[in-house]
């Protein structure tokens, strides 16, 4: 069949692939009679590898994205500025163990601060293309002075690891009530 785009927002980024800048949009896969198939949720920051009505064969792989982290992404290609960016106040560097490459990471902070990055038109000096609220603990991916294209990262959040937790955590409590004892 084919594919369609369902509520997606895409650019095409400097790779020439068209990323999904929104999310609660689908990919359908559309039969010949105009049948839908299939439907896939995409998440912010999906690549996609195939146009809007571009063909679909059995096998092959229409998207892909990083299921560990939230993305912030650029919109527009300008240049990169940091707004309320205080160290260690609002953000402090750290360096990553395993890659060993240095990011700024954004704090909670209890000061009147909203950090953001600003993309702006560096040949129109002061015209604001975009500004990107930046949540605490997101990890900060560009440079001050950068530019940009859109589609590109600008800062991702890691994903929280959802604990497991097994009936047998309640159990002591229930055992208190069933034996009328006076809690702990």
């Amino acid at each position: 069949g084919h594919a369609r785009y369902h509520d997606l927002r895409v650019v095409r980024n400097k790779d020439g692939q068209m990323v999904v800048l929104n999310k609660n949009g689908a990919l359908a896969i559309v039969s010949e009679d105009d049948r839908e198939l299939d439907r896939y949720t995409l998440q912010m920051g999906t690549v996609l590898f195939v146009d809007d009505g571009g063909p679909v064969k059995a096998g092959l792989r229409v998207a892909s994205w990083d299921p560990h982290s939230v993305p912030i992404l650029a919109e527009k290609t300008g240049a990169v500025s940091f707004h309320d960016f205080v160290a260690d106040v609002s953000v402090k560097s750290e360096r990553d163990e395993q890659t060993g490459t240095g990011a700024l990471v954004v704090l909670e902070t209890k000061e009147d601060l909203h950090p953001q990055i600003i993309i702006s038109d560096p040949e129109a000096a002061g015209t604001v293309l975009g500004f990107y609220h930046i949540p605490a603990g997101a990890h900060v991916m560009v440079k001050e002075g950068a530019r940009v294209t859109p589609g590109e990262l600008l800062a991702k959040t890691p994903r929280k690891e959802a604990k497991t937790r097994d009936i047998t955590g309640g159990l002591p409590r229930v055992a208190e009530l069933f034996e009328a004892r006076q809690p702990k």
